[in-house]
């Protein structure tokens, strides 16, 4: 049946709503089947899950917002289609699809999508940018989603938006002492807790566990015992790399973080010597992109999860089991330890009190929005520091940010933001110092600095918030002794493996990446002498997938 032709409706975005032509549609005729729909039929709702992928034949498709009373959000016409990434995630849909008037539907199975995104590129193009410009749209209008009430200056309520945030759930965040927040608040029944997050059909999580949160917000998926070709740990660039590259190449693969995906990287405003991207992009943005790119070729995602135990078999090329904190025990021949690593804490008199109520370990909008007309400290010297100040200092123009460096600004920070901190009016470097203590009441007023050079010569700088990014620890304390690192605590591969004199196998050599446990492999930062860039990661995850086909080879010899 030919699709009817219309414009686009002026207020769309192309990109974000595309429309598929005669072509598109006949292709997509030969896996989905064709549905009627009478005015005011519901095609799906808010909270259900798995749904499929439906295309307009004729007639419309409204979008509801069940959030905000059922507000209308977009009307999708002839050769026009509902849905974003949670075609791919599998989460509970966050809106509701109404017909208007007859309707005539194409419907694609959920678990045939991978295969139209896969064998018909010129569809799969423009659905996987419309789907991630979809979800980047609801969240920036901030209409659609969970509601999340509690204080902003405070560590649960932060941890609940990070959370969020990262794994690119849509919700809406009141404060509770505002006006909205109170009201909400007393709807809920005044909770004496929070933060409160309502979460879709009502129902109401208080001040919750992350995985209680997770189940909430439907980023949860059961995870049973199971076997993989590939396990992954840690979802970063290295991490989502080599699952992107793993799973488009075939291998059953699971990826596995404590949080959710993104890494390190997810806390950068924006990352701008990354290849292919010469206007930068946020590391969320990176996150987004990587998840859907590994989801489309058929990975998996766990999160958030922790692997409490790693285990050996019982004698070489028996598979690897890793045993997580939600019970399940998965085994694999081949394991990609990609954990990179954390941000050491802040050591100074009264830091611990503000932990994410003041003092950052990541900056992005989640935390920037809470002291948007506030001066603020950066402390570090790295990248990550520099693009922190960076976007602090461009996001709110009026605040003034306060980089702390112990020694001078430059050997550890790539040339052009050097250059670009330097000449930013409202950044101003200290260098040669260290903070010594953080001082205020429920909120930070002031921190406390002194000279290497000169310990007795201190000074207090008046400002709302400290963004910390100094040292790294590498995330490794759940591997065995039998794995061997360096004096740092990074994991050795390779040659550096061989020459601790630990690597038990008398008939190969390791695999570059692999550590002193065969079949155990670690790319990006958690690796000995890797550079710590986002290109390298990415690069390291990539070669991981070489190591991983040569250990199969192998194995069945």
């Amino acid at each position: 049946m030919p699709v009817e032709t219309a414009p686009p409706p002026p207020h769309q975005n192309e990109s974000a709503f595309p429309r598929l032509d005669e072509e598109d549609l006949e292709c997509l005729r030969a896996i989905a089947c064709c549905q009627q729909y009478q005015d005011g039929d519901i095609v799906f709702r808010a909270g259900d899950p798995d749904i499929d992928f439906f295309v307009v034949e004729s007639g419309a498709l409204e979008i509801l917002n069940p959030t905000a009373n059922n507000a209308h959000v977009v009307t999708h016409g002839p050769g026009e289609f509902a849905g974003d990434i949670d075609l791919l995630t599998r989460r509970p849909v966050i809106v509701t699809a109404v017909a208007q008037g007859r309707t005539r539907l194409l419907r694609v199975a959920g678990d045939r999508l991978r295969d139209l995104l896969n064998k018909v590129p010129r569809i799969s193009e423009r659905l996987m940018v419309a789907f991630q410009m979809r979800r980047e749209l609801l969240s920036k209008a901030g209409i659609a989603g969970l509601k999340v009430v509690g204080p902003g200056k405070c560590r649960d309520t932060t941890v609940v938006r990070e959370f969020l945030h990262k794994n690119f759930v849509p919700f809406t965040w009141y404060d509770s002492a505002s006006d909205e927040g109170r009201a909400a608040m007393t709807e809920w029944g005044s909770p004496r807790k929070s933060p409160v997050i309502e979460c879709g059909g009502g129902k109401l999580l208080i001040n919750p566990t992350l995985r209680e949160l997770a189940k909430g917000a439907g980023v949860w998926r059961h995870c049973p015992d199971q076997t993989a070709d590939l396990v992954v740990i840690g979802a970063g660039p290295a991490g989502m790399a080599a699952a992107v590259y793993g799973a488009s190449e075939g291998l059953d693969t699971i990826v596995l973080d404590r949080l959710g995906p993104g890494g390190q990287a997810a806390g950068s405003s924006r990352i701008e010597n990354f290849i292919g991207f010469p206007a930068g992009l946020s590391g969320a943005d990176l996150a987004v992109r990587g998840v859907l790119q590994m989801l489309k070729f058929g990975a998996k995602m766990v999160a958030p999860v922790s692997v409490d135990r790693l285990e050996a078999g019982k004698k070489p090329g028996d598979p690897l089991s890793l045993h997580l904190d939600c019970g399940a025990t998965l085994h694999a021949n081949a394991v990609l330890v990609a954990t990179g690593v954390g941000w050491r804490k802040l050591v100074a008199e009264g830091a611990e009190r503000y932990e994410r109520a003041g003092i950052y370990y990541a900056c992005t909008a989640v935390e920037a929005l809470l002291h948007a007309d506030q001066d603020v400290a950066v402390v570090g010297a790295g990248n990550s520091a520099g693009q922190a100040a960076m976007y602090l200092a461009t996001c709110c123009r009026g605040r003034r940010v306060h980089m702390l460096v112990r020694s001078t600004l430059g050997p550890a920070m790539s040339d052009y933001l050097v250059k670009r901190i330097r000449s930013t009016s409202n950044i101003e470097v200290h260098e040669g110092v260290e903070v010594t203590a953080v001082r205020g009441g429920r909120q930070i007023d002031e921190v406390e600095l002194k000279s290497r050079d000169n310990p007795e010569l201190r000074k207090t700088l008046p400002l709302g918030a400290v963004f910390v990014f100094i040292g790294a620890e590498p995330h490794v304390g759940f591997l065995p002794d039998s794995v061997a690192r360096d004096n740092l605590g990074y994991l050795l591969t390779g040659a550096d493996a061989v020459a601790t004199g630990r690597w038990p196998l008398k008939d190969r050599e390791p695999c570059p990446l692999e550590t002193t446990l065969p079949g155990l492999l670690a790319a990006g930062d958690v690796r000995s002498a890797s550079t710590k860039r986002v290109g390298f990661a990415v690069g390291d995850g990539s070669l991981a997938i070489t190591c991983v086909h040569r250990l199969r080879t192998t194995q069945s010899q």
